[in-house]
């Protein structure tokens, strides 16, 4: 459960504006070894030229369920029975970490219709929505990369529910998210700290307070290396698609904050 202070109106200021405005999940807190570590850069900037040339797809279909719904990930037997020898449906992977999700009931978060995937180029996507407490952890919170990011769900894995929803394991640490002028103290000229932009939608978060998660990476290439000290994922905290306002993403990333843009306690169960 996410506790917001209340907080005065916020002015942004041009520091979360240009090259600040690049979205975190292709600017991650790591160090590419060469020469294999040129791979990332690589591919983002061919897509880059690939949407510049062709531009990018129009929005998928909506969701048969609408954001607020409660529904209930089916049963693994039936999930299962929708996919391919490779675990997908339509193209989409059901991930390693979803299982976990099956047979319990959650919220709708988020209709997806258009995100960046893996390799950096947008996407088209139809019926899939994203599930508020769904993330990469997995239900036990000790799966994935460590990056907290949301999972998708085609409308094919999901049924209506009026079940009681599925108990959330609470976060290690409660964080309060530092005001502007100290978050903008730690920022270079381009509004990033080591590499990691800080966007303009994470501004409005000023002052809130949220259950915080260590961000552990638990999946990265040999040729990847850690940077920056402490990362945290922010409960309930996502990225709206404001660094790709031209283009709109609904991937639903975990925001990623510095140990320095906050305050930080242990978690008392409040």
């Amino acid at each position: 459960m996410t506790v917001k202070d209340s907080q005065p109106a916020i002015s942004v200021s041009p520091v979360f504006t240009g090259p600040a405005a690049r979205c975190q999940y292709k600017s991650l807190p790591l160090r590419d070894l060469p020469p294999l570590g040129l791979v990332r850069q690589a591919r983002m900037a061919r897509e880059e030229a690939r949407e510049r040339h062709a531009g990018v797809p129009a929005p998928g279909r909506p969701s048969a369920f609408a954001v607020g719904d409660w529904v209930r990930v089916k049963d693994a037997d039936a999930v299962r029975a929708t996919l391919d020898e490779q675990d997908r449906h339509r193209g989409l992977w059901f991930t390693d970490s979803q299982w976990s999700y099956c047979g319990r009931t959650y919220r709708v978060e988020h209709i997806v219709r258009r995100m960046v995937d893996d390799h950096y180029r947008m996407r088209r996507l139809s019926s899939t929505t994203t599930l508020a407490g769904a993330t990469c952890l997995g239900a036990d919170r000790t799966r994935g990369c460590g990056l907290a990011c949301a999972l998708l769900f085609r409308d094919e894995w999901l049924e209506p529910s009026t079940a009681e929803a599925a108990h959330v394991i609470p976060s290690d640490y409660r964080a309060t998210v530092r005001s502007l002028p100290e978050i903008q103290a730690t920022l270079d000229g381009s509004g990033r700290l080591h590499g990691v932009p800080f966007h303009p939608g994470m501004a409005r978060f000023a002052g809130t307070r949220h259950g915080a998660t260590h961000v552990g990476h638990r999946a990265l290439a040999w040729w990847q290396r850690p940077v920056g000290g402490d990362w945290y994922v922010l409960d309930s905290l996502r990225c709206g698609g404001e660094p790709l306002p031209e283009t709109g993403c609904d991937r639903q990333c975990g925001l990623l904050w510095h140990a320095s843009w906050l305050r930080l306690e242990p978690a008392t169960g409040e």
